[in-house]
Formats: C-alpha cells, structure tokens, sequence
C-alpha cells in the first residue's frame, strides 16, 4: 500500500487553507504506489491528489518535479502539474514530510496491455518530448551510467552467499565497460520522464492515454534513452520475454510524432541495453537486501536481465521498428 505516513481529515483541513480550492469534501488514501504516501482529495472544487513526499524521493529535486509538471500541464499534456497555494508555491508540509497537492488525472494504468495501448503510449511520449523540450531548468540524471559502477558494488556484499547474484555481478562489469566505451555524447536532449513503464501511464477504456504520473525519476537526458526506457518496459512479458509487435508499435508510434535522427536509431541498442542493466541492478539490490517485514515485495531482478539479452543480439536500432 502507498499510505506510509496517517494524514487526518483535521490535518487535511489545515492543509487546504493555504489553497483557493474550496472546502474538503472527501480524503482517501491510495494503495498504489511503493514510494511516496499518497490520498485521493475531493473539495466543492474539484479532485486532487495529496503527495506526502518520503524519504525515497530526492528531497532538494522536489522543485524541479514540480515546476517540470507544471510547465508540462501549462502546454496541455497530461501530467500531473501542482496547484499553487495562494502565496504562489506548490510545495508545503504535512506531519514532517514535504507534500503537494497536485492535478487528479483519469484513467487507470493497463494489466494487460496490447498493442493499442503500446501505441498510445509511444505517441503520447514523444510528444512529452516535444511538448517539454524547452523546459529550461537542468537536472542531472541520477539514475544515469555514471552511478552503475556504484549500484554494481552496492550490491557486492549480500550477493556472496548467492552464486547466482555473483555471476550477474561479474557479467555486468564486463557489460559496464562496453557501454562506457560506447555511450553517445551528442544526441538529442532535454528533460525526459525515465520511468514510463505501464503503471505511470494512465488511459481510458479505448486504450488512449489520459494521463503520465511520477516524474520522480524525470531529469535531463537523451530522448533516444527515454524511448529505450520505455521500449523495456512495454514491449516485454512481465517476465522479461520479448513481444516484438509491442516493441514496433511503440517504437513506430513514438517515431511518427518526433521521428528520430538515424544517430539516435543506431544508438538505440546501446541505450536498451543500458536501461535493462540499471534495472536489473535496483531489483537485484532490492532482492539482496529484502527485509521480510517490508510491505512492498521485491521485482525479480531476472526479467530485466532476460531483457538484456534480448538487446545484446540486436545490432541495428532498425529492428525495434
């Protein structure tokens, strides 16, 4: 569940003076979500969803998330932009933890998605590309190549007493200096999502996207990586098998609203492998490291993994189309 912080009605109150948002009507906590507390608010205005920020999230980039969201919601794309308090800000505190109160999006994240949906999905990310590509504040990627080496070690210590975890350790050095070797240093860039897998992607019935959530991974970085992102996460089984017409749905989609230079096309193999690699290291340290108390149950590491092999025989970034 996604409530790890209690917020009352009376604190929820309390809250909302700071808004011209009318009265509170209804406060529900939401049970998706593995990082941050969430609550479906309902006021004589209007839905909202209250965010009480914990310690998952990067706390100094809060600004950053929020002003990229709303920027995004100001040029019409479906991102949960923050309601401004009356001062002007979209950040306040509720029990300790920062908080937002941000635009409530319809829709519901696909099961069980096909090729409709993947199609959807490609198109309404390329316009994110699009449509936030002058976004003009910069943050770095924190999830980027550059902190794979750390993940690697990070999982070094519980991984002696599973030979399994050590031989994927040791693959993966070697795969680490194939891609530092490799990695693109001038494609096309600006601020992308990093986490558009099928939960943070809303839709309707008829499978069109209604809404893009949880830009808590969102940064500056290539667009071509961003598509690599997503390409992992819609066009494979959940345990990691490929569906290639999902992979050319989405690739094809996303192509026809911001068609791609044929140097981001070439780089596409590098950049899938890359994604699925930094995957699989933040599930396989989760693995490790999993306390049994722990509500949230650890991804299996492996369907990542079978990911990456699946990119290691693609030497044209052709064939994803």
């Amino acid at each position: 569940m996604a409530v790890f912080t209690p917020v009352s009605i009376e604190d929820a109150k309390a809250y909302l003076r700071g808004y011209d948002i009318g009265e509170l009507i209804h406060l529900e906590g939401i049970e998706e979500g593995v990082s941050n507390t969430n609550f479906k608010v309902e006021t004589t205005t209007g839905l909202y969803a209250l965010t009480l920020f914990e310690a998952a999230t990067p706390q100094d980039d809060l600004p950053w998330f929020m002003d990229y969201t709303l920027y995004l919601d100001r040029k019409g794309y479906p991102a949960p932009g923050p309601a401004l308090k009356r001062d002007g800000t979209s950040l306040g505190e509720i029990n300790g933890k920062a908080c937002a109160l941000i635009k409530w999006l319809p829709g519901r994240w696909p099961r069980n998605p096909d090729v409709r949906h993947a199609t959807s999905a490609g198109e309404f990310l390329a316009k994110l590309h699009l449509m936030g590509g002058d976004f003009p504040d910069v943050r770095a990627n924190s999830m980027g190549i550059q902190v794979w080496p750390h993940l690697i070690e990070r999982c070094v210590p519980k991984a002696e007493t599973s030979p399994r975890a050590r031989a994927v350790l040791a693959d993966f050095r070697e795969e680490l200096g194939y891609l530092e070797a490799g990695w693109p240093q001038d494609l096309p860039k600006g601020a992308i999502h990093a986490d558009y897998f099928t939960d943070n992607v809303l839709m309707d019935d008829d499978g069109i996207v209604t809404g893009v959530i949880d830009y808590y991974y969102a940064c500056t970085d290539f667009y071509a990586y961003d598509l690599a992102v997503a390409l992992n996460a819609w066009g494979f089984t959940p345990g990691g098998q490929p569906v290639p017409e999902m992979i050319s749905a989405f690739a094809r989609a996303y192509q026809a609203v911001r068609p791609l230079s044929e140097a981001e096309i070439a780089a596409l193999p590098l950049l899938a492998r890359g994604s699925a690699m930094r995957f699989t290291l933040t599930r396989l340290y989760d693995l490790l490291n999993h306390d049994p108390s722990w509500v949230v149950k650890p991804k299996d590491p492996e369907a990542f993994y079978r990911r990456l092999e699946y990119h290691r025989g693609i030497d044209d970034g052709h064939a994803y189309f």
